[in-house]
């Protein structure tokens, strides 16, 4: 992808509320330290379920075991999504497995192919990490979980640390031109609540298609 031809277009609160379908508005935050950290303040202060919270850059974004999650500022979509749910053994796997789930079929819609999770939560293209998924949770009374997300869109390879170059990809390196954040935040949002849905409805639906997407071993 040629670093002249992306031009950043900031994401679309409007567009965002209106494809959700916890009929939240959406917030944009231009700088956080990470979306999670956010939220969940957010979700311990009464936020309401199906609250999303979207940041163009973060200063502190991390993964699974706090390791660090590179947030290139207006490259990626970088967001959290707050749950209301009991907290427990069967539901925590879950968790993972929706927002997975949601990413997949989100990428495959785009047409690119080689996409599988990694458990627990990574998604690799061509075994590349494109996409990663943090799941945190509160118990007590009115227990929640912020699921945060991050996907890799419009990067070039020189975009990424150097120590991740050959292990990470975006889905413009794969498509070979820059992508709509805005169209590809809407179709996951979409994704996020049919997932989340079935998650709810039908788990062992759910996982059963989890596991057609996992990474062979």
């Amino acid at each position: 992808m040629p670093p002249e031809s992306f031009s950043f277009i900031p994401l679309d609160e409007v567009a965002l509320t209106t494809a959700s379908p916890w009929n939240i508005p959406v917030q944009v935050l231009s700088e956080t330290t990470s979306s999670n950290d956010d939220l969940l303040r957010m979700g311990e202060e009464k936020a309401p379920a199906g609250t999303l919270l979207f940041a163009e850059r973060q200063t502190a974004g991390r993964g699974q075991f706090r390791r660090p999650w590179s947030s290139a500022p207006g490259l990626g979509l970088w967001f959290s999504l707050l749950l209301r749910l009991p907290i427990n053994d069967a539901t925590i796997p879950l968790l993972s497995a929706f927002a997975a789930v949601a990413l997949v079929e989100t990428i495959r819609g785009l047409g690119i192919s080689g996409c599988a999770i990694k458990s627990p939560n990574d998604v690799l293209i061509n075994g590349q990490k494109v996409a990663g998924i943090l799941v945190e949770t509160r118990i007590g009374r009115d227990p929640f979980a912020v699921v945060g997300i991050g996907l890799n869109v419009n990067h070039s390879r020189e975009d990424f640390p150097e120590e991740l170059r050959d292990r990470a990809c975006s889905l413009a390196m794969l498509c070979e031109h820059p992508l709509d954040r805005n169209a590809a935040a809407v179709s996951l949002i979409t994704k996020l609540g049919m997932a989340e849905h079935l998650m709810r409805e039908s788990p062992e639906d759910l996982l059963a298609t989890w596991n057609r997407h996992l990474l062979p071993s």
